[in-house]
């Protein structure tokens, strides 16, 4: 038995290529491979969801058969096991960043307040707004102070407070639990193309300074105003998510009123971005490139879209790992610029990535019949699903819908959903059957190694 302490990190450039759900590092992974298999093995993911198995088989100089029913999944395996030449890569983001530089430049484009001349906005944030229980007026939240509350068993905690009550002289606490209005634009942060020094510098929608307030207006909410007045000239996904019906407000387990109350693909973004990533997405599948570079721009595209919705926290310009959590501030990024962030780590980590063999398969099969011959695996390593506490079905929905993949396969996800009425009983039937396929395709003597922990 692989008796002895894992030695690993997650700070590395290959396992932030992708960021997906429950994922464990490829280096952990590598040590049972070296422990329970020979160089040439064939080692078996049933549930692959990254890849990371598959990549550390390949890295040890073993075969990989890789399995995911998700597509999404599937893709992000692929990629991460298909070498790329780092230069052409950089090469191909050019080329790309050439063709939609004038759209990107028209989208983010605003003026300096300083010296009036030629700026782009560098990340816009948005505010829900509240409405007072006390005086009554709407307020953004983020115009509401924090201060020291407490809770109901008298902890101490931050809270918001209305700025007009506080005036005088009253702590009167807007709880974003309450009666929302719309997000609105409260601060952006620009780059002044004219050489004003700083070149950053930003303002807001109160703003003390009267000239700030005059640019905010007129070109910060105009060009917000004047994009919201045209139709979006590319394709970009309009599913309902998770194929809910028209009549069902509920899409999910993840669904929560107040804090995911989008039902479509598209309500997850801004237009602005919904735009941005749409054009990015159309020149992608245009440029004279290589397939396999196409799909190393898919897969930067796919691992920015999330950070590219209104789930970006304004804080922490991250989400809310393992939902659809929508803040009631947050942060509208300039997405051509998250897509070089993703090549450059991708690049790194392509630069660092030395594979041993690149004998491996991928299949979007059901692990509950898999079409391998009996005693044909040397060794299998899995991480399936714990039952429903990662629902890989509704977090990798918008993936595939961007993507044109497949998002009709939630059926057969072993998975524990009460919103489809899949129970636990549904899900150990079958995880018994993947077991049992995993017996079957296993080589007598050899083993399986279950990784199953949170």
């Amino acid at each position: 038995p692989f008796d002895h302490p894992i030695e690993t990190t997650k700070a590395t450039a290959i396992y932030n290529m992708h960021t997906y759900w429950s994922k464990k590092p490829h280096d952990a992974i590598r040590q049972y491979i070296r422990h329970y298999t020979k160089p040439g093995d064939l080692v078996l993911d049933p549930f692959c969801g990254s890849g990371g198995t598959a990549l550390a088989a390949l890295m040890e100089g073993r075969k990989a058969i890789a399995i995911d029913r998700s597509p999404a999944a599937t893709f992000i395996t692929k990629n991460y096991c298909t070498p790329v030449d780092v230069d052409e890569l950089k090469a191909a983001f050019e080329e790309l960043k050439r063709k939609v530089k004038l759209e990107i430049d028209w989208l983010y484009e605003t003026r300096c307040d300083r010296c009036g001349g030629k700026a782009t906005t560098a990340y816009t944030v948005y505010s829900q707004v509240f409405q007072c229980p006390r005086c009554m007026e709407k307020v953004a939240l983020f115009d509401c102070p924090e201060v020291e509350g407490r809770t109901q068993k008298g902890k101490p905690k931050k809270i918001r407070v209305c700025p007009h009550c506080r005036d005088r002289g009253i702590a009167e606490e807007i709880s974003t639990s309450g009666e929302k209005f719309g997000a609105v634009p409260v601060l952006v942060s620009y780059i002044c193309e004219n050489g004003c020094k700083p070149a950053r510098d930003e303002r807001r929608h109160d703003d003390t300074d009267p000239r700030k307030r005059e640019f905010f207006e007129k070109y910060d909410l105009g060009k917000i105003r004047e994009i919201e007045g045209k139709e979006i000239p590319y394709w970009y996904p309009k599913d309902r998510m998770m194929h809910a019906p028209e009549d069902q407000e509920c899409w999910g387990v993840k669904w929560r009123a107040g804090t995911s109350n989008f039902r479509t693909v598209d309500e997850l973004f801004t237009k602005r971005n919904l735009w941005a990533l749409a054009a990015i997405k159309y020149n992608i599948l245009s440029i004279n490139v290589d397939q396999s570079l196409k799909d190393s721009l898919l897969f930067s595209l796919q691992g920015i879209l999330l950070i590219n919705s209104r789930m970006c926290r304004a804080e922490t310009t991250q989400t809310q790992n393992g939902t659809y959590y929508l803040p009631a501030i947050f942060k509208e990024l300039v997405s051509i610029n998250s897509v070089l962030t993703k090549v450059r780590t991708i690049s790194e980590a392509q630069s660092g990535l030395v594979l041993s063999s690149t004998n491996f398969m991928i299949s979007n099969e059901s692990a509950q019949a898999l079409s391998l011959p009996p005693n044909s695996i040397d060794y299998i390593f899995t991480d399936p699903p714990y039952a429903g506490n990662v629902q890989y079905g509704e977090l990798n929905f918008v993936w595939e819908a961007w993507l044109g993949f497949d998002t009709n396969w939630h059926d057969e996800e072993i998975i524990v959903n009460e919103i489809r009425g899949k129970t636990m009983d549904d899900w150990a039937t079958d995880m018994r059957k993947a077991m049992s396929e995993c017996f079957r395709v296993l080589k007598p003597g050899r083993a399986i190694s279950l990784c199953y922990h949170d």
